[in-house]
């Protein structure tokens, strides 16, 4: 019996158009693939060169409507193609051009512009060859997110050094001769408190409860919303208004309930400092704002609302650092009766704590807070060598906060002892002209609030010049040798460090350094080994 050869439909086969032989081709060329049939066959059907075939269905030429109504009758004529099969390819969709589509608009928002003739190539090169399209693919893909990653960290980078501005404003206010009248009004408003409240009351918590009570300041509980919750653009200038004109604070759940009769104290001490000061001393630390950005950051002034913003960030964490510590004095003593206890006890951390009921953490605060008493340097830092608080009165220069600070130091070593060990050191810096400062570092578990949840361990350091570690306890019988420390890798000239992460600024490319350290996520250190006193 004679084999049955299609007769195609005429106008069928005319209603194709040139745009839609893209899918008509993929479709082919795939099924000439899947069937084993070879594209000789056809193009001799259609009575043409076989690399002409080739080029067509292969998307590298575009033929013209006749010449696809000559492979199209040949192919339904003797490759088993039905009227069915074409019109299913004129309507499925590319998935993978659509894909290359989009790859090719990326990589032009992101700089990387392609010629027409360049994009026609790749298109027909990609449509008949899926591991250059996978490969082409998988490249756009890494250059978007490695240009993301580059945002990501630039964005990480300004952020930290805007932070790293704001707390230097602080650090600065703290300092400020003519601003030491707001820290005494603080000392003195907490002696009238400790005076007066703590006489009707039993614990701190009650005299918290009893002042808000009479102020009718409500507390509202919410949900986190972010790690900064609280310290975004102009959010803690709206907390500051929304407590003094609505009477309300809003504290996160997502503290432990051992932290959050310190977070009332911060807010009853933003209450204390609204009514100390007014809005007169508002606008004299808004006045100290201004000053401090004119002189240190002129760059902001070319951008009125960006200067605007950084001077609400410096007066809102000028305020918070105020009631923090009013806050940290309720629950100890006033500055005077602090200091004579910890004077006459050698400022033994553990002493102290057990014998006003508060942790490490409320004892080294007060401790670096106060004008009188000891100098000290305070340091408080997260397992990652980031510093999340920081103040000095003992000469000790810091390093911007986005810098990491130098892997020898106290605050860093005190991270691999055990939790709860206290850790010695006496450290000399060659680059602050061979200072050399006695550090007390002890590393610490926050809380945690749930099973599974990711403890915090963070480092508590206070410090002092070498002459005063006579007066701390921690100094007793301690003879071991300073160690050689920098203020932070870029600025030290201690070039053969085991610790040493970047270049030094000052001779870039020498000493050891390890870039991997920083991009792995690791931190500085799990370098470190450990060492017996």
């Amino acid at each position: 019996m004679p084999q049955h050869i299609p007769n195609p439909s005429e106008a069928f086969i005319q209603a194709i158009t040139p745009e839609e032989w893209r899918g008509i081709a993929r479709g082919l060329h795939s099924h000439l693939s899947r069937t084993g049939r070879r594209q000789k066959e056809l193009a001799a059907s259609a009575g043409m060169a076989v690399s002409n075939l080739s080029a067509y269905l292969n998307l590298h030429r575009m033929p013209s409507v006749r010449t696809i109504q000559r492979i199209l009758s040949a192919a339904l004529r003797t490759q088993g193609i039905t009227e069915a099969m074409v019109e299913h390819w004129t309507r499925e969709l590319d998935i993978r051009e659509i894909r290359l589509q989009e790859g090719i608009t990326d990589l032009s928002e992101l700089g990387i512009e392609f010629t027409v003739a360049q994009r026609d190539r790749l298109f027909a090169a990609a449509a008949g060859d899926q591991v250059l399209a996978g490969a082409f693919l998988k490249m756009t893909d890494e250059i978007r997110s490695s240009r993301a990653r580059a945002a990501q960290l630039a964005m990480a980078h300004t952020d930290a050094a805007r932070e790293s501005l704001v707390q230097s404003a602080v650090e600065a206010f703290q300092v400020d001769r003519k601003m030491r009248h707001f820290m005494r009004e603080v000392e003195r408003d907490i002696r009238r408190v400790h005076a007066d409240e703590r006489r009707k009351h039993s614990t701190p918590m009650e005299v918290l409860q009893d002042i808000l009570k009479k102020e009718d300041v409500s507390i509202e509980r919410t949900q986190q919303t972010s790690p900064r919750s609280g310290r975004g653009r102009w959010e803690g200038l709206r907390w500051l208004l929304t407590l003094k004109d609505k009477k309300r604070a809003r504290v996160t759940t997502a503290l432990h309930p051992d932290q959050y009769p310190f977070e009332l104290g911060r807010v009853v001490g933003h209450l204390r400092m609204n009514r100390l000061f007014g809005s007169a001393g508002q606008d004299e630390v808004g006045r100290f704002a201004t000053s401090w950005v004119e002189e240190n950051f002129p760059q902001a002034a070319a951008d009125p609302a960006e200067r605007e913003q950084l001077e609400q960030d410096i007066i809102w964490l000028i305020f918070r650092s105020l009631s923090g510590q009013w806050a940290t004095g309720l629950f100890t003593l006033p500055s005077e009766r602090f200091v004579k206890l910890a004077e006459s006890n050698a400022y033994d951390v553990d002493y102290l704590g057990a014998a006003l009921g508060v942790s490490w953490e409320t004892i080294l605060n007060r401790i670096s807070q106060l004008e009188s008493g000891l100098p000290v340097h305070f340091i408080k830092m997260d397992w990652r060598g980031v510093v999340l608080k920081r103040s000095s009165y003992s000469g000790l220069q810091f390093a911007p906060l986005y810098m990491r600070v130098c892997g020898r130091w106290a605050s860093a070593r005190s991270l691999i002892a055990l939790p709860g060990s206290v850790f010695r050191q006496y450290s000399v810096f060659p680059d602050l002209g061979g200072q050399t400062f006695f550090c007390v570092g002890r590393s610490v578990r926050a809380p945690s609030m749930s099973f599974g949840s990711a403890p915090l361990v963070y480092s508590l350091t206070i410090g002092v010049q070498a002459r005063d570690a006579t007066r701390v306890v921690y100094a007793r019988n301690f003879t071991n040798p300073p160690v050689e420390c920098g203020v932070t890798c870029r600025l030290c000239t201690v070039l053969n460090c085991e610790n040493r992460v970047c270049p030094s600024a000052s001779q870039p490319g020498m000493g050891k350094f390890d870039f991997n350290v920083i991009w792995s996520g690791r931190t500085i250190h799990e370098r470190i080994p450990t060492t017996d006193e």
